[in-house]
């Protein structure tokens, strides 16, 4: 049976979403090239002042070695990440505001192809795009965006500091020091930047596709529909074709990449192949990806159902988060 034509949009808006996102990703790499240009002298000054002076592994783990040398090349990777941050902060912001405006668009769409799939024209309501405004710059938990890009300062410090002390411990020479405090430390901060950058942005576009919906008046639910691949969630992918209240935000976890499919009122829901029906076809290969080793060989075992791998968890930050249940917790 062909997919319904609502389907059909819907897969390739995220696409065309995911698509959007890489150039984004790719701007924020090469703008970091110049924070990592720019730290990698002073790191390996440390790096070498650590070890002209002979200083041992616990001593670099000791209060008084970070508050003195260490705490004076973290004011100036602070300076550094400030810069980034100037830079990076706007740059999601617009991301946000473009994927509204496509939030509202992609639904609106949405509605439509439903009656197409259904030989009628629906009338609805659209929402203005104004109504999204107050999603922009903003976190899940609606703190500034700035902020939680300002969190990940700390993960680039206790990630260089570790890689200070494996490389003294292995007695690393300052340069290679250097270059893993920078490539394996400092990019960590970066790291939860796309992160955010990423989560926020797709959060936006659901959010005002969630809210153009319950605009609509003619939609009184929708449907979770995954994205099919080896990288997908496992629990996105058991949760597949789930329903929810329209006035209900979906659970989604960190970096998702799940969208709603509408159900228009009077109307039967769309139809097409759930995850797990899915998954069932895939190579033993692609299962293990999806549900990594442990899961699957103990799915294989018959140790779990796989409905049994959807958990919803909260968070301060990101609201409730689908996510695979722990194999202990399987088990």
């Amino acid at each position: 049976m062909p997919e319904p034509l609502v389907i059909q949009v819907m897969t390739q808006f995220k696409k065309n979403l995911l698509d959007g996102e890489r150039e984004q990703q790719a701007q924020m790499v090469a703008r970091w090239r110049q924070v990592e240009s720019n730290l990698h002298d002073p790191i390996e000054l440390l790096a070498r002042r650590v070890q002209e002076a002979g200083l041992t592994p616990s001593q670099l783990q000791s209060s008084q070695f970070q508050l003195d040398r260490y705490r004076s090349l973290m004011a100036q990777v602070t300076t550094e990440l400030d810069r980034y941050t100037d830079y990076a902060a706007p740059l999601i912001e617009q991301q946000q505001r473009v994927y509204a405006q496509q939030g509202i668009q992609h639904a609106s769409q949405a509605i439509t192809a439903v009656g197409v799939d259904n030989g009628v024209t629906i009338r609805f309501d659209v929402l203005p795009v104004s109504a999204t405004e107050n999603m922009i710059g903003l976190a899940g938990d609606g703190s500034p965006l700035r902020d939680l890009l300002q969190d990940s300062y700390g993960s680039a410090a206790d990630g260089m500091l570790n890689e200070l002390v494996r490389a003294t411990a292995t007695g690393q020479n300052p340069r290679v020091t250097a270059d893993r405090m920078v490539r394996n430390g400092l990019s960590q901060s970066l790291t939860r930047m796309m992160a955010t950058a990423r989560t926020e942005s797709l959060r936006v576009y659901r959010e005002s596709s969630r809210q153009t919906y319950q605009h609509s008046k003619v939609i009184n639910g929708y449907m979770r529909i995954a994205t099919r691949d080896n990288r997908v969630c496992a629990a996105c992918m058991m949760d597949d074709g789930q329903r929810y209240a329209v006035n209900e935000v979906m659970a989604e976890h960190v970096q998702g990449r799940c969208a709603m499919v509408p159900i228009v009122a009077g109307y039967k829901p769309a139809e097409w192949e759930r995850g797990p029906q899915w998954f069932l076809s895939q190579s033993a290969t692609d299962q293990q990806a999806i549900l990594g080793k442990g899961r699957f060989d103990a799915w294989q075992a018959g140790k779990f159902e796989l409905d049994k791998l959807v958990t919803v968890k909260s968070d301060g930050t990101w609201g409730d988060s689908l996510q695979v249940t722990p194999l202990r917790d399987l088990v």
